[in-house]
């Protein structure tokens, strides 16, 4: 490898004002080179501040050992052992470029580098929530969401316009409808979305369906009474209002039974017997005040054998003194009233006189009942 030799030693390029042989602005020569490195197929130059090489220039080093560059005795970039290339000096320019404040360093995809501003990040949802459902939550800042097209549902997407359609691939007319339909306390809750509801016809009911105008007519088909007015209150004076408590509530009418001397006669009790007849659809009243209580006036009695009767009153007339005109040009006038007849135990017959009520209407019996205890009855005579 032969020494070059150069005529000056402080000019390397052939220029005066160039003092080494890559100073571009002169033009350089590699005959300018201190130091001509050559092999078979390569030349490398070097002078005092310049490399050059006509191939392949490796710089490399043994024994895991970095490769560091510097200036003015400082390092600024290295390449480490791992081989990271490490900028020391915390600086980089593109070109002589350093960029913008808050720029980044970017790519075309084909090698070619420069400084770029950044796209402001966008206001953006990091998790989608669906009630009594799980949380949909972005897990990083590429993250994508998918769109799942469950039954009857068809989702359509168009890069171009950057639009998604959910449509809905149901035969239906997807029109209102309702989920619940409420039949007094009971309720009809829709299944699925082509639920159904079905309408029966109950007892004398008739359905009738018509598609073409969406209808549903609901007919009666009883005849007679239960179509007809009714009362729904029946009121008697003085006496509590029966209310009918249903659409086909019953009326009931009770008698009493009242058989004994205790209960039968008293003012106070019931005196009618009440029958039903089905056939003629009729209800019946009978009085059950005896003829003993009316014209032929009688005094009830138990007989020994257990059956009841009556011992009939007699009239009883007593001539009273009176200043009126009298028939018969007397000074009395006959007073009727009424006894009952009693046998006594000496065989003869005796009228029991009877007096008056307090209020002059009617007359009035004392009894003895089989209890001991003693009980006027009112006699309701009539004439």
């Amino acid at each position: 490898m032969p020494e070059v030799t150069h005529s000056s030693t402080t000019q390397m390029s052939g220029n005066a004002l160039a003092d080494h042989i890559l100073d571009g602005s002169y033009g350089f020569q590699t005959s300018n080179a201190t130091v001509n490195i050559s092999d078979v197929e390569h030349n490398m130059y070097i002078d005092g501040q310049s490399i050059i090489s006509d191939g392949t220039l490796v710089l490399t080093t043994n024994a895991s050992k970095k490769i560091i560059f510097g200036v003015d005795s400082t390092e600024y970039l290295q390449i480490t052992t791992d081989g990271a290339l490490d900028i020391l000096s915390e600086k980089l320019l593109i070109n002589g470029n350093s960029g913008s404040s808050n720029q980044v360093l970017t790519t075309d995809g084909f090698g070619n580098i420069s400084w770029a501003t950044p796209i402001t990040q966008q206001n953006a949802f990091g998790n989608i929530t669906i009630s009594g459902q799980d949380t949909v939550q972005a897990d990083q800042a590429g993250d994508s969401l998918n769109l799942v097209a469950g039954s009857g549902i068809t989702i359509n997407s168009n890069g171009s316009t950057d639009t998604i359609t959910i449509s809905s691939s149901g035969t239906g007319s997807g029109g209102p409808g309702f989920r619940y339909i409420n039949v007094g306390s009971d309720s009809v809750e829709a299944d699925n979305a082509s639920g159904a509801v079905e309408f029966i016809a109950g007892s004398n009911v008739t359905l009738n369906a018509d598609a073409s105008n969406d209808t549903i007519t609901i007919s009666a088909n009883t005849s007679g009474e239960l179509n007809q007015n009714s009362f729904k209150n029946i009121s008697t004076t003085n006496q509590n209002t029966v209310t009918a408590g249903a659409t086909e509530d019953t009326l009931r009418i009770e008698s009493e039974e009242n058989t004994s001397l205790d209960n039968r006669y008293k003012s106070d009790r019931d005196k009618v017997t009440i029958t039903t007849d089905a056939t003629n659809n009729e209800v019946k009243v009978t009085s059950n005040v005896p003829k003993t209580l009316s014209l032929s006036s009688k005094v009830p009695i138990i007989l020994q054998a257990g059956e009841g009767a009556g011992v009939p009153l007699r009239n009883k007339f007593f001539n009273v003194a009176t200043s009126d005109p009298v028939s018969g040009s007397g000074g009395y006038v006959g007073v009727s009233t009424r006894s009952i007849p009693v046998l006594q135990s000496n065989g003869t017959l005796a009228d029991i006189l009877m007096p008056a009520k307090t209020d002059n209407s009617t007359l009035q019996l004392s009894i003895v009942q089989t209890n001991g205890s003693e009980e006027i009855l009112d006699m309701e005579v009539a004439e």
